[in-house]
């Protein structure tokens, strides 16, 4: 028989009664404790689903060039091979290169030749890939023409992704004041700009991701205009991310030493470029780390340092 126990005091000693429980209240127990149980693991499930991880390089610059200064353009196909072997054993939802994927070449098939190259690297990660474009993507190629090089599968520079409950903007600072593409080294890589049509694409994407929370990705900087690395109207960008509530972090490259601050609760975190340092020690890359909500951390490797986002 099921029964339970009642401690029940009497005096100074504790009597214990055992009453009987119908089948029908014990039922209803043991049901109640399963649902709790499965309650339990479904919220846990959630949260595993919810958690993301995604990889990051930025400022890859190969070129089979000779070095100049601190950047070793050959290294980074070694680099970047180091790096997707350590995302694959990572499990990341997908990785992102945040622009500068390739550096200058001579003529258009140097160029071709180039991202080929470093491409079929970066194809080796095991899942989602993504790309940014960076000034230097641009000097000899047009933006269709680096699209249709590489295996992106992207049809615009500029665009928006989901993974789960999350949503991701790519946006595309490639543009000179008067709002004409760069396009075959028809810039001066100072003159960084988002046209008024993609603030407008921006805007309304934004609208129709509703609630989800959101992460940007960019190659130039959004945090400090008068910088030269800066976008020029970065303080209208940055609005239009405020106003949405549901930007929670910007990730960006461009300037190779990299840097960190947060503005208006939005975190703005530039990662070192790859390029930068000769061999694997010099190597630089990310994973970042987020719960349901919120990125909590970028975690570092070789000469890119931890930030904590919080």
């Amino acid at each position: 028989m099921n029964v339970r126990r009642q401690s029940v005091e009497s005096g100074s000693a504790s009597v214990i009664r055992v009453r009987p429980i119908s089948r029908r209240r014990f039922l209803r127990q043991a049901t109640a404790g399963l649902s709790l149980a499965a309650a339990c693991v479904s919220l846990e499930a959630a949260d595993r689903r919810e958690t993301l991880r995604f990889g990051l390089v930025t400022d890859v610059h190969y070129a089979d060039v000779e070095s100049r200064g601190s950047r070793h353009y050959r290294d980074s196909l070694a680099k970047l091979e180091e790096a997707i072997a350590t995302f694959n054993k990572l499990d990341l939802s997908f990785v992102i290169e945040l622009g500068d994927f390739i550096d200058s070449g001579k003529t258009k098939a140097d160029e071709r030749t180039h991202l080929r190259t470093i491409d079929n690297v970066y194809c080796r990660f095991r899942g989602h890939r993504y790309y940014v474009l960076g000034n230097h993507c641009l000097a000899a190629l047009t933006k269709a023409e680096f699209l249709q090089t590489c295996r992106a599968g992207i049809k615009r520079s500029y665009y928006s992704f989901n993974h789960g409950s999350w949503h991701f903007v790519v946006l595309d600072a490639n543009f000179r004041r008067d709002g004409s593409p760069y396009a075959a080294g028809n810039f001066q890589w100072t003159d960084t700009w988002i046209p008024e049509t993609e603030l407008e694409w921006l805007r309304d994407d934004l609208r129709q991701a509703g609630q989800r929370p959101t992460v940007v990705f960019i190659h130039q900087n959004l945090d400090n205009e008068k910088d030269p690395h800066g976008v020029k109207n970065g303080a209208a960008v940055r609005k239009v991310l405020e106003q949405s509530g549901t930007v929670v972090a910007v990730f960006q490259g461009h300037k190779h030493t990299g840097g960190y601050v947060k503005i208006a609760g939005i975190p703005y975190v530039t990662l070192r470029a790859m390029v930068e340092g000769a061999g694997l020690k010099n190597n630089a890359f990310a994973m970042a780390i987020s719960d349901a909500s919120q990125p909590k951390k970028l975690e570092g490797f070789g000469q890119q340092v931890d930030v904590l986002l919080e």
